[in-house]
């Protein structure tokens, strides 16, 4: 009969278990003190910050009212303060930023607001008194100050905010506001937009900036008359998206995004759309009407936001001929890249197709561009708008870069070769019926008469191993035609369009560019 020892050991299993049970509460208590160190560390950032952002406050109230403008904001003054100044301590930076603006009261009325959509969000304190004036001829009534305090790799760590008031009574302004609104492609208003308001053309030259808010508006009070007369630029822009600047008027023309004149006791507002923009904009490549790349080309591209509302104007914003000629030349394989365009519609080659796209010396006429993707064919080709969250379906590697739009430019050295700019409509329906579909091609040396049979241009639609001649008039200038096919025969998909004239024959490019009239359900 054995017998059992007192002293006898832990077993492997057991031992094996306690130690498991030592780590999980030495990491949990490890975890504790760490978080508990952090906690601490914050909370003494946070003292820290709260002392700054307190001090930086009594400061800026310390100072005469007039002086109480910051670097970058919207109070025009001589010698604005920084609007952004740091403090170590324990090793640790501390950020300070202050921003400073004016606020329009409505105890002594509003002032002249563009819209009463902006009078009912920017005018504190509606509504007004019975006894306040109707309109408030000096609309700067208090300042309000804002100071942040942040340090790295922490959130945000104090905020202090404040009203300040001139010591000496209200009188009337001798200065005007400005109202901008910040809106994407779609009309919602864009938050956090740098807005930056300027003119050189009086002493002192102002140089102002603000940021939208949540509306996509920024107020400007307090700006100088405008002696000359829309001399007030306005910029919009913010990181990922397009940068656009109001321009005067020219003669008659009214500007699309119209600079401003400041008004005494007036005031003034623009509307400023800005897009989604990455930077890989459009790949362009060159070759002649048989498809053979042409090396060295350079070209001329137009196009993005459009100069003046008139529809015979045809000048952009962005033109690399002018005011200097910056055209890209493309490389051996025919091919260049072209970054940091706008979103929008581009043209190529000048207004005709006729100027500016060289090889050498010599003058290369445009037949034809034919985008591979967009939702028209030929011009203008379209530049989309970007965003890393939902980019382009499809994009054309070149040089390492994947770019958001590819064109393929036709180019000919024969004056009296067929061209073609734009096909109108460029889709049949077939619900719409294809038995006499009718379109009209824009471009030049398309001769032909009023009477079809006489017609000197012959207008077909290729579709596979399936060709379609169209009926064509026109008034003999050649830059129109007016044409008439049978598509009732054709299946669902792109057709390739080709035109003989002169004895040339012009091909567009099929699938996947869109060199013709697509055909849809």
């Amino acid at each position: 009969m054995g017998t059992h020892s007192k002293s006898a050991g832990y077993t492997l299993v057991e031992l094996v278990i306690a130690m498991t049970v030592l780590t999980v509460v030495s990491i949990s208590i490890l975890s504790l003190f760490t978080t508990l160190a952090n906690s601490a560390a914050v909370t003494k950032r946070k003292a820290i910050a709260s002392t700054l952002a307190t001090n930086q406050m009594e400061y800026l109230k310390s100072l005469p009212y007039d002086n109480l403008a910051v670097v970058g904001g919207s109070i025009v003054v001589a010698s604005p303060l920084p609007n952004t100044t740091t403090k170590v301590y324990n090793g640790v930076t501390y950020t300070i930023k202050t921003s400073i603006n004016y606020v329009d009261d409505a105890f002594d009325g509003c002032a002249s607001y563009p819209t009463p959509a902006l009078k009912a969000q920017y005018c504190r304190n509606q509504p007004a008194p019975a006894t306040a004036p109707a309109v408030d001829t000096n609309a700067a009534d208090y300042k309000i100050i804002h100071v942040s305090v942040s340090a790295p790799a922490t959130r945000l760590l104090a905020e202090v905010d404040t009203q300040v008031s001139a010591r000496v009574a209200e009188t009337a302004s001798t200065t005007g506001a400005l109202f901008v609104t910040v809106v994407d492609q779609t009309g919602t208003p864009v938050s956090g937009a740098t807005v930056q308001v300027a003119n050189t053309t009086i002493t002192p030259n102002i140089n102002v900036s603000d940021s939208s808010d949540g509306n996509g508006v920024a107020i400007f009070y307090g700006l100088p008359p405008d002696t000359t007369g829309y001399s007030y630029i306005v910029t919009a822009s913010k990181a990922g998206s397009s940068t656009l600047s109001t321009i005067a008027p020219s003669g008659s023309l009214q500007p699309t995004y119209a600079s401003q004149q400041i008004i005494t006791q007036q005031s003034s507002s623009v509307t400023l759309t800005i897009k989604p923009q990455g930077n890989d904009s459009l790949l362009v490549e060159t070759t002649n009407t048989s498809g053979a790349p042409l090396a060295n080309a350079r070209v001329y591209i137009k196009g993005g936001y459009k100069r003046y509302t008139s529809a015979s104007n045809t000048s952009y914003y962005y033109d690399n001929m002018s005011p200097t000629d910056a055209r890209p030349t493309t490389d051996a394989t025919g091919q260049v890249g072209v970054t940091g365009l706008a979103p929008g519609d581009y043209f190529f080659c000048g207004d005709t197709g006729a100027t500016s796209c060289t090889v050498g010396g010599t003058t290369y006429y445009l037949a034809a561009a034919v985008p591979y993707a967009g939702t028209n064919s030929l011009q203008p080709i379209s530049v989309p708008t970007y965003s890393s969250a939902s980019p382009p379906a499809t994009t054309y590697a070149f040089g390492g870069v994947n770019y958001y739009q590819k064109v393929r430019l036709m180019l000919t050295t024969v004056s009296a070769f067929p061209r073609v700019f734009k096909i109108t409509p460029d889709a049949a329906s077939v619900a719409g019926g294809l038995s006499a579909f009718e379109f009209t091609l824009t471009g030049d040396n398309l001769p032909c008469s009023g009477n079809p049979a006489s017609c000197a241009s012959t207008v077909r639609l290729l579709q596979g191993a399936s060709t379609y001649t169209a009926s064509c008039t026109g008034t003999g200038g050649g830059d129109e035609i007016n044409c008439t096919v049978n598509l009732s025969a054709a299946s669902n998909g792109p057709t390739q369009l080709q035109i003989v004239s002169g004895g040339h024959t012009l091909t567009l490019p099929a699938s996947p560019l869109l060199g013709g009239i697509n055909v849809t359900p």
